[in-house]
């Protein structure tokens, strides 16, 4: 899986190193891609997309709560003015 970001990221690093990494620069490269890549997937790391979506489902699930809270305040309220 490429993930621009991280493609961003390695070329900055190999940009960087002195002398252009000579003959090693793709391979460099390539090792770095794996190493970063294995590195977020161990860390379960969720896109923004997802992020926001389970956000929103969220908001919803405390307006619901929130929402019947009340509810059971105005029965209880009725249970004891009987």
């Amino acid at each position: 899986m490429q993930i621009p970001e991280i493609d961003k990221l390695i070329q900055s690093v190999i940009e960087n190193i002195p002398g252009k990494a000579g003959p090693f620069g793709e391979e460099l490269q390539n090792y770095l891609q794996q190493a970063l890549s294995s590195a977020l997937k161990k860390m379960d790391l969720v896109t923004r997309h997802e992020f926001d979506i389970q956000s929103a489902v969220l908001q919803r699930t405390r307006e619901k709560v929130e929402k019947m809270e009340e509810m059971i305040k105005q029965m209880e309220s009725r249970l004891l003015n009987k």
